[in-house]
C-alpha cells in the first residue's frame, strides 16, 4: 500500500463509511472505493465487507488499523513540525517539563509567547527527570526542560539559566534580617525534606544541610509547600516551586552554603530544535534569569529581601 492508499484506508475505518470518507478527504465516493478495491488487490485480501448493509472490517483490517494509526500520527508530527521550520509565528509547540516548573515559571513562559504570537499552539506535559529520554526517544515531546541529565550521546543540550535550592517558610519562624537559611537554622526547627526521588531531592546533600534528620518527608515540591503555608516546618524546595506559594506570609530564602543548579533544554540530537522552538526558549530563558535579578523571592520589608 502506498501512502495514499494508507491514508484512504484509515480514512474509511476510521469513519466507517465510504461516504464520510470522501467528504473527509474532499474526493468523490467512487474514487474512494477505487482505492479501497486497488490496495486489497496489492494486499491480496480483502479489508472491509458488507454486514447487513454496513461497511465492516476485516480482522486484518483490525491489525493493519493499528499500524496506519501510527503512521498517521507521525505524518501529523511531520507535518506541524514543517510548519514550526517555516514560520516564527505560527505552529505548535510540544514541551515536557519537570514539574518544579509546571505551575508558574512554564505556564507564565506560554502565556507571554502566545500574547506575542496567537497562532501558536502549545502541549505541556509534568514529567519526571526519569522520564526524560523515554518521552524524547517516543517523540511525545520536543524537548524537554530540567537539571537531572540522562547520560546519553543521542541527547542534545543548552543551558536555560541557574536556579537555587532553598527553604520555604512562614516568616514567623526566622528572625528578621535573615538573608539564608543555615544548617543551624534548619536543626532549630521542624523540617519538611524531599525523598531522593524529587529532581532536587540530593542536591542539598553536598552541604552540612544533609546532617539534618527531616520530620517530615515528601515525595513532590508542591506538597513540601503546601505543609509549609500551614506550619508545618520549614520546606526545602527549589525557587521556581516558591514563586507559587510565597506571599505576606510564606517566604523563600536560599541555604548557605548555597545549593544551585543548572536547568537546561533537552532534545534529541537528530531532531534539531525549530525556528518557533528556539524563540521560546530564549523568552524562557529570559524568565529564568529575572528572579536572580531581583534577588531573594519574598515579600515584606525582610533585610535582602526584595518585592516582586
Amino acid at each position: 500500500m502506498n501512502l495514499r492508499q494508507i491514508e484512504v484506508f484509515h480514512a474509511v475505518y476510521s469513519l466507517g463509511s465510504i461516504s464520510g470518507a470522501s467528504r473527509m478527504l474532499h474526493v468523490s465516493q467512487p474514487s474512494v472505493s477505487k482505492m479501497v478495491k486497488h490496495a486489497e488487490s496489492r494486499l491480496g485480501f480483502a479489508l472491509f465487507r458488507l454486514v447487513r448493509g454496513r461497511l465492516t472490517p476485516t480482522d486484518e483490517a483490525h491489525i493493519l488499523f493499528r499500524e496506519a494509526d501510527d503512521l498517521h500520527a507521525r505524518i501529523d508530527t511531520f507535518q506541524r513540525a514543517a510548519l514550526s521550520l517555516r514560520s516564527n509565528s505560527e505552529g505548535h509547540i510540544r514541551m515536557g517539563v519537570l514539574p518544579s516548573l509546571a505551575l508558574s515559571l512554564a505556564p507564565e513562559a506560554v502565556v507571554r509567547f502566545r500574547q506575542r504570537m496567537p497562532r501558536v499552539t502549545f502541549e505541556m506535559s509534568a514529567v519526571h527527570h526519569e522520564d526524560f529520554r523515554d518521552v524524547l526517544a517516543s517523540r511525545a515531546c520536543d524537548f524537554v526542560i530540567g537539571h537531572q541529565l540522562p547520560l546519553d550521546v543521542e541527547i542534545a543540550s543548552a543551558s536555560l539559566g541557574i536556579g537555587r535550592v532553598g527553604a520555604l517558610f512562614l516568616r514567623r519562624l526566622l528572625p528578621e534580617g535573615t538573608m539564608a537559611v543555615t544548617p543551624e537554622m534548619l536543626a532549630a526547627n521542624e523540617v519538611i525534606g524531599l525523598s531522593p526521588s524529587v529532581a532536587i531531592g540530593g542536591l542539598a546533600g553536598s552541604t552540612r544541610a544533609a546532617e539534618i534528620t527531616p520530620k517530615i518527608t515528601v515525595g513532590s515540591v508542591y506538597i513540601a509547600a503546601a505543609l509549609a503555608r500551614q506550619g508545618a516546618g520549614i520546606a526545602i524546595v527549589d525557587e521556581f516551586t516558591a514563586r507559587e506559594y510565597v506571599d505576606d506570609s510564606l517566604i523563600f530564602l536560599p541555604l548557605a552554603p548555597a545549593v544551585t543548579f543548572e536547568l537546561k533544554v533537552l532534545h534529541l540530537g537528530s531532531r534539531p530544535l525549530s525556528r518557533l522552538a528556539r524563540s521560546f526558549i530564549e523568552l524562557k530563558r529570559r524568565l529564568i534569569a529575572t528572579p536572580t535579578e531581583r534577588g531573594y523571592v519574598g515579600t515584606g520589608d525582610r533585610a535582602g529581601a526584595v518585592t516582586h
